[in-house]
Order: C-alpha cells, then sequence, then structure tokens
C-alpha cells in the first residue's frame, strides 16, 4: 500500500472543519482527503506538469484513505484584525483553530495516509515530485514536509465507517466516486453563460472558492462528506500547569462596596446584614438546591464561630455614619459553590423602594482587605487595640451566685474573645454613652439567638500581641452587632 507521510514542521496543523465557521475554532482532524488531493493538484500546476499524467495518478488516490495519527492536542489563538474595507479600520476578531502534535516543532510527529493501491514506478516518482512542492497542508501555517512511504499492517487510528457505541467519530470532505460524478454531470447541460460545470476530478480538485462563492454552491460539486471512525481518542484534552503560588487556605472573606442614591445609617446595620444574608442564602439555593451551611449557620460549621458573620462598615471616611462596604467573612472558609454564590449577589432591597446595589470587589483572605486606612477595612484589620462600632449585647443575664458576681459583662466579653480569636484581651474599658448605643436596632425580625439584657454598651479591647479581625461578639455578633474595628496603638 502507497502512503504519503506528513510532518507539520511547526508542530501545528491549522485547517477549519468542513462543517464548521473559521471563528467557531473547531479544528479538522485528520486532514480531509479532498484536502490532500486539492494540494497534490496546486503543486501540479506550480511545476506546470502534464494534466493527464497527474490526473491518472488521482484517480487511483480518490478512493478513501486510512489514517494513522500522531498523538495531538486542539488549541486556538484570538486576535484581531484591521478590516480593510472599512475608513475606520474597524478590527474583527478571528480564531485561528489548530491541532497541536507530539513533538513540537523540534520533533514533530508524523501522520501518514494510506491508499490501498499500488503504484507504477512512474507513478511512484511522479507523487514523489509531486510531494516536494508542497509547502502546506490547510492554511499556509501548516508548513509541511510530504514524503511518499510504503505501508503495511492493520493497524489503523482513523478508517471510514459507522462509530461503535461511545466511539469518537469525524465527517470528512473526500470526492464522490468517479461512476457518480460522472453520472451526475451527465444530467447537467452546458451553461449559456461561465465556465461549465465541474465534469472530472481534475474539475472538482480546481475549483477556486471565488466560483463556488459566485455561483453560490452549497456544496462542493463532485464531493461527499465520509463519516470516519477512529480507534481512540484522537485529541486529547489539553491542560494548563497552574503557576507556583503561595500555599494558602480556601478564602475567608469577601467584600461588597455599596452602591445607593442614599447609604444606610450604620444604627441599621443589624437589619442590612440580615438582609444580606437573605440574599446570600437565596443565590446558594439557585445554584446547589439548598443554603449551604457555610451561609445559614446550620449543622457543623455553626461551631466556634465557623459560619458566615455578615458585617457592615464605614470604610471611606467621607460617608462616616453611614454603611458603605459589607462584609462577609467565615472561618470555614468558601468553596467554588459558595464563590459563585457571593458573585451572583447583586442588590438587598431597601426601604421604601431604594435598593442597595453591590459591587463585589474581591474574594479572599482577612490580611488582603484590612488595614488602618482607606481603602481597606479596619474591621479585618490587625492591631492591639480594638474599639466597638456597634453595640455589644450580653447573651447572659448578670447574677450574683453565693455573694460572688459571675456572668458580668466584662466576663462575656472575655470568654467571647478566646472562643472567637483564641485569645483574651488584657483589658476591657466602658466607652460611649448608654443613650448612643440605644439607637442602634437591636432585634431580628426573623431567627433565634441567645439573648441577655437589652443593656447596648461599648468597650474598648488592648490584647497583649496584636489579633486579626474581625471581632463581632455577643448577642447578633454574626449580624453585625457587637462589632469592633482596629486602632492604632498610642504612642508614648
Amino acid at each position: 500500500m502507497i502512503g504519503l507521510q506528513f510532518r507539520f514542521l511547526a508542530g501545528r496543523y491549522h485547517g477549519t472543519d468542513w462543517q464548521h465557521a473559521h471563528n467557531e475554532g473547531v479544528p479538522e482532524w485528520p486532514p480531509s482527503p479532498w484536502r490532500v488531493l486539492r494540494a497534490l493538484v496546486s503543486s501540479a500546476f506550480l511545476q506546470e506538469l502534464e494534466r493527464e499524467r497527474v490526473e491518472r495518478l488521482l484517480l487511483k488516490l480518490s478512493g478513501l484513505p486510512r489514517y494513522r495519527l500522531p498523538s495531538a492536542t486542539p488549541g486556538h489563538t484570538r486576535h484581531f484584525m484591521p478590516d480593510t474595507g472599512d475608513a475606520n479600520q474597524k478590527r474583527t476578531k478571528v480564531f485561528d483553530a489548530f491541532v497541536a502534535v507530539d513533538g513540537g516543532a523540534r520533533n514533530p510527529q508524523p501522520l501518514t495516509i494510506v491508499w490501498p493501491v499500488d503504484l507504477s514506478l512512474d507513478e511512484r516518482a511522479l507523487l514523489t515530485r509531486l510531494c516536494l512542492r508542497i509547502p502546506y497542508l490547510g492554511r499556509a501555517e501548516s508548513w509541511t514536509e510530504a514524503t511518499v512511504v510504503d505501508v503495511s499492517g492493520d493497524d489503523w487510528d482513523c478508517v471510514p465507517g459507522q462509530p461503535s457505541e461511545r466511539g469518537h467519530s469525524t465527517t470528512l470532505l473526500a470526492p464522490a466516486p468517479a461512476d457518480e460524478l460522472a453520472a451526475w454531470s451527465a444530467t447537467r447541460a452546458k451553461p449559456k453563460k461561465g465556465a461549465d460545470w465541474p465534469r472530472t476530478l481534475w474539475d472538482v480538485l480546481s475549483i477556486d472558492a471565488a466560483r463556488y462563492r459566485t455561483e453560490g454552491w452549497s456544496s462542493v460539486p463532485g464531493t461527499r462528506l465520509v463519516r470516519y471512525q477512529f480507534a481512540r481518542r484522537p485529541l486529547a484534552i489539553p491542560t494548563i500547569a497552574a503557576p507556583l503560588r503561595r500555599p494558602r487556605d480556601r478564602p475567608t472573606v469577601a467584600r461588597y462596596a455599596i452602591r445607593a442614591p442614599v447609604l444606610p445609617r450604620v444604627q441599621d446595620a443589624l437589619s442590612v446584614a440580615d438582609r444580606l444574608r437573605v440574599a446570600v442564602m437565596s443565590q446558594s439555593r439557585r445554584i446547589v438546591g439548598d443554603a449551604r451551611p457555610v451561609f445559614s449557620g446550620h449543622a457543623d460549621v455553626s461551631t466556634n464561630h465557623r459560619h458566615a458573620m455578615y458585617l457592615c462598615a464605614s470604610d471611606d471616611p467621607r460617608n462616616a455614619g453611614r454603611i458603605d462596604t459589607l462584609i462577609i467573612s467565615a472561618k470555614a472558609g468558601f468553596e467554588r459553590e459558595d464563590i459563585a454564590a457571593l458573585q451572583s449577589v447583586r442588590r438587598i432591597w431597601g426601604r421604601e423602594g431604594s435598593d442597595l446595589e453591590l459591587i463585589l470587589l474581591g474574594v479572599g483572605q482577612a490580611e488582603d482587605f484590612g488595614g488602618l486606612d482607606a481603602p481597606h477595612s479596619k474591621l479585618l484589620g490587625r492591631s492591639r487595640v480594638w474599639q466597638s462600632v456597634t453595640p455589644f449585647i450580653p447573651t447572659r443575664f448578670p447574677k450574683t451566685v453565693r455573694g460572688a458576681q459571675k456572668d458580668s459583662v466584662e466576663e462575656q466579653i472575655l470568654v467571647a474573645c478566646d472562643r472567637l480569636l483564641g485569645v483574651a484581651p488584657a483589658k476591657v474599658t466602658p466607652v460611649g454613652d448608654r443613650a448612643e448605643w440605644a439607637a442602634f436596632g437591636r432585634r431580628r425580625r426573623n431567627g433565634k439567638g441567645r439573648r441577655g439584657p437589652d443593656w447596648p454598651l461599648g468597650a474598648r479591647l488592648e490584647f497583649a500581641t496584636p489579633v486579626r479581625g474581625p471581632i463581632a461578639l455577643g448577642f447578633g455578633a454574626h449580624f453585625g452587632l457587637g462589632l469592633f474595628e482596629a486602632l492604632r496603638e498610642p504612642t508614648n
């Protein structure tokens, strides 16, 4: 059996599948029989060879070949090309789909096309001469080196035929059998104007694209689409090596900016945070079918405050007293489906029909967003001194047991810090006026939570060493109550 062996010198084969538009980015693989024979015809024109000799050779090669394929991977590039016919040089996005063959440009592995025919010495010499003048196969970027080879064996990677169950297959363009072409051309009278219909294999292979479009053919005359089946997956799924990065845990913080005609007051933090939770859980249900525990606080993540805290901040000094930033922080971290839900939250409803538009600023770790100066957030900062932003509400009633004070407010703050941060402050100092803290909303419309006396108060926490926020303690801590911000340490 005679065969042609192609080596793609750049390590790539560029060619668009016949049944797809160029910008669909679907490469043809393997090269269709019609494309290979067209390359031989082009070489014959370049060398001005005798048509009759070449056509007799092509008739022998017009049957359906078989293929031996190198390992390959699909790929594409995208670029913009100017439209020279447009006065403004409008740019058009172009896909260049290709198949990258094993070995690359350094050592490209060959593709072999085999026909079950025998050639005379003269025909073999003619085929060899034609191969010497084939600069590319497919598009001009597919630089190729073609040689004539003798092939034996039955180990084919791609053969004509219908695919088996779950098999891989493709459709390739090939010349129609000679008898079909003769029968088709016999029914066509010569047109009164223009060139005659393609009536021979040579005519079919030499028809140019301009004529094909001008005459409005729906398919190339004298050709057929043939189903080919593969012995194995023809193209490997491409993989991209991830760049080396510093190992990090899954993200634990999502930060949003608020856009609204009138920003909500800091005193409404509990209500805004509650609405944010409803919006996030709604998106989580839409994506995975149920609200994820990290957002709802159910299941195991609710222990040790590992589920989400919905916090309100005033990070821009120009918006003092107004909420301009929303933060969702969860020690358990966010999985991929959680991040998808966070990205889907675009607004929360506001009072009197004025919704709050949300812009996701980023997802990451607390240190990515925390700081003492805008645009960073003091809630996520790192400091030794922290002070209340919203009132702390005790979760237990202070009492006297056998003459000793138990569950005092200071003791509850110390215990809450130890559970949340793993360290208790060295000093707790009350700050602010009770009436000032009483102006904050302190009751949720829905939901539960352990609650002691309604004693809103503020505090200043001083730790022995700097700690990282967020810090939210007491009743409603996961909804923005008992929230602290980092302060600069006093200098002596």
